[in-house]
């Protein structure tokens, strides 16, 4: 796709694309308000105080060190219940569930009884995202045209960063105020955009995938015909050839996938093309927890501190600065991915964080472990961070929550995105538990232990992962080698443009071939009905 294309060529179809996205949207991407808000809650005074802690020391390191990493747990738990929903009731009703949870944490947190209630809090806040992660991720690239998947993929990670920035704002405004009013404020945000996707979810449609795996296939080319194309004809629905062709994929891929058993738990690692397809999954959702990332998302306040910057007032305020620099960074990489692809924002945005993590550890480790007060080391230090998180989510951040999504087959969708995520949080739980001792134990050494993290993981990108910008959900298949793959080429009657090759030359499956495969290539009735109208 070219720079402007996606500016252009704005038709019926694709505003009412943008617009049901950019409603569902509403239900964030998580991340982003926890580094923004939770991370900046937890380390104010007015907030330590109130659960019955002395500010000047904080809370233990040791209670302190779960309100953190247990959202991760939650996040994990969530998403594989989610799976289940999303397969069985649909994608709507799974983002309710979320939204509905996400008003239940917020009211706790807003409340913050006792930590006890703010660790049950987190779980159910982690839970949430679970199901409303999963939920967007998969409607968004289930319903969105083949050229600007990735953009409106990313729509939930601009809006979290919208929601972020606002909250963000009022942190460093309260963060001048000892009342327990700012920080409930700030905490108060999330009920928004969760109330405003419960508004949003009964106007917005089913998905068309889920819908054909459900037998409902009038109501799936109603659905199509509204979102890509079609006029009603004598009460059924006449596809535009676009939107045709991918019925008719759609069709060939799910119908596939259930004669072959290719739509069950097993089929995510029971054969070559499984096994590639979940490696490069789970691995792209663990890479983000070995950016060091951890260690200032929780504890900034004590990494600042280190670097001469005592002020607390200017400690939020960096934090707000960085805030504001992601919600333009969210829109320039999501836009970016359907132009320079999946793979090269994934290398560009790890290899930069390897490249800044460097910097940041000679720093720390030359001036910062030696004592040495040095107010221009501390400043570059901080820019630095501010670089490398800008670029973090310009790059990574847009593609890390699509990919799962977008390379699992429809019936895999939600089970494969569901294993992903548990690997995705126990990793995260597992480097944000750790993050504090590791810091207070390895001082500067542990921003080069994660630089050379980051250099393993663009290694591993660059030599193993396909690319798939511009493709449709079933070439898709093709790229990764898969019987349904093959199928969709059968269906729509020509060679798919696409080349099967990925980095590691996986080649398709043997595919077993029956009769009702074979009456796929002469064109189904609804190909000839078309035919006829037209």
């Amino acid at each position: 796709m070219g720079w402007s294309d996606n500016l252009r060529h704005w038709d019926k179809n694709k505003v009412y694309r943008y617009v049901i996205l950019l409603g569902l949207s509403l239900s964030g991407d998580g991340w982003t308000y926890e580094a923004s808000v939770i991370a900046s809650i937890i380390q104010m005074p007015a907030w330590i105080i109130h659960l019955g802690y002395d500010p000047a020391i904080g809370i233990p390191d040791n209670r302190n060190q779960w309100i953190g990493p247990v959202y991760s747990l939650g996040q994990l738990v969530g998403g594989l219940i989610a799976a289940f929903f999303l397969d069985n009731l649909g994608r709507k009703p799974t983002m309710l569930i979320g939204a509905l949870l996400m008003e239940l944490s917020t009211a706790l947190l807003v409340y913050s009884g006792s930590f006890n209630l703010v660790i049950a809090a987190r779980v159910i806040e982690g839970v949430s995202i679970g199901f409303l992660l999963l939920g967007y991720q998969i409607y968004a690239v289930e319903i969105a045209a083949k050229e600007d998947r990735g953009f409106v993929s990313s729509f939930s990670l601009m809006t979290g960063n919208f929601f972020g920035l606002l909250a963000a704002g009022l942190v460093y405004g309260v963060s001048y105020s000892t009342s327990n009013a700012g920080w409930r404020a700030a905490l108060g945000v999330t009920f928004v955009p969760a109330t405003l996707l419960l508004c949003v979810l009964p106007w917005v449609p089913e998905s068309p995938r889920y819908l054909f795996e459900k037998g409902k296939e009038e109501e799936c080319r109603r659905v199509l015909g509204r979102l890509h194309g079609g006029t009603e004809y004598n009460g059924e629905m006449v596809l535009s050839e676009a939107a045709e062709t991918e019925y008719e994929a759609m069709r060939a891929a799910i119908s596939w996938d259930q004669a072959h058993g290719q739509d069950k738990w097993a089929a995510l690692w029971n054969s070559k093309a499984a096994r590639y397809r979940s490696f490069v999954a789970i691995s792209s959702q663990s890479l983000w927890a070995w950016n060091g990332g951890s260690i200032f998302t929780y504890y900034y306040t004590i990494i600042y501190r280190a670097a001469g910057i005592s002020d607390p007032h200017l400690q939020f305020g960096i934090s707000g600065i960085q805030n504001a620099s992601w919600c333009v960074g969210g829109i320039v990489g999501g836009y970016l991915l359907d132009i320079w692809g999946r793979r090269t924002n994934y290398l560009i945005g790890l290899g930069q964080a390897a490249v800044m993590l460097v910097i940041q550890g000679a720093i720390t480790i030359g001036i910062f472990d030696k004592g040495i007060e040095n107010k221009a080391a501390g400043a570059g230090f901080v820019t630095v961070y501010l670089i490398q998180w800008f670029l973090w989510v310009t790059f990574f951040s847009p593609v890390v929550n699509m990919l799962p999504a977008e390379i699992y087959s429809a019936g895999l969708r939600a089970r494969g995105y569901a294993i992903s995520n548990v690997f995705s949080m126990g990793v995260g739980f597992a480097t944000q538990y750790s993050a504090l001792p590791m810091y207070r134990h390895m001082h500067g050494w542990v921003w080069i232990f994660f630089a050379g993290c980051m250099t393993a993981a663009t290694l591993m990108v660059y030599f193993t992962y396909p690319e798939t910008k511009g493709m449709t959900l079933e070439e898709v298949e093709v790229v990764f080698g898969t019987g349904a793959g093959q199928r969709v080429k059968a269906a729509l009657g020509r060679a798919s443009p696409v080349d099967p090759r990925t980095p590691l030359h996986f080649q398709p499956n043997d595919v077993v071939e029956d009769e009702a495969d074979k009456s796929m290539e002469n064109g189904s009735p609804r190909q000839k009905v078309t035919e006829s109208v037209v």
